[in-house]
């Protein structure tokens, strides 16, 4: 597999992964339970937002690190 491919992979993976966290955050926010204020919604939200771009941009700029760090072997499977 080339290094081109291992990245879309793992784009696809942390977009993923964002839509996930995004998602059942909006639930949890949507439910009595919740007693957190818009402000810290949308901060919430913001923060989670900016780690994804953060990882998007680590993973481009230097993947060999990127992968030696948080492994390969999903890309397998």
């Amino acid at each position: 597999m080339t290094m081109k491919e291992k990245i879309k992979i793992e784009e696809g993976f942390l977009e993923t992964t964002e839509s996930l966290v995004t998602d059942l955050l909006k639930k949890h926010f949507e439910t009595a339970d919740c007693q957190l204020d818009a402000f810290t919604k949308s901060k919430m939200k913001g923060l989670i937002k900016r780690v994804i771009i953060q990882e998007v941009e680590y993973l481009n700029q230097d993947p060999e690190n990127y992968f030696s760090i948080y492994g390969e072997d999903h890309l397998n499977n």
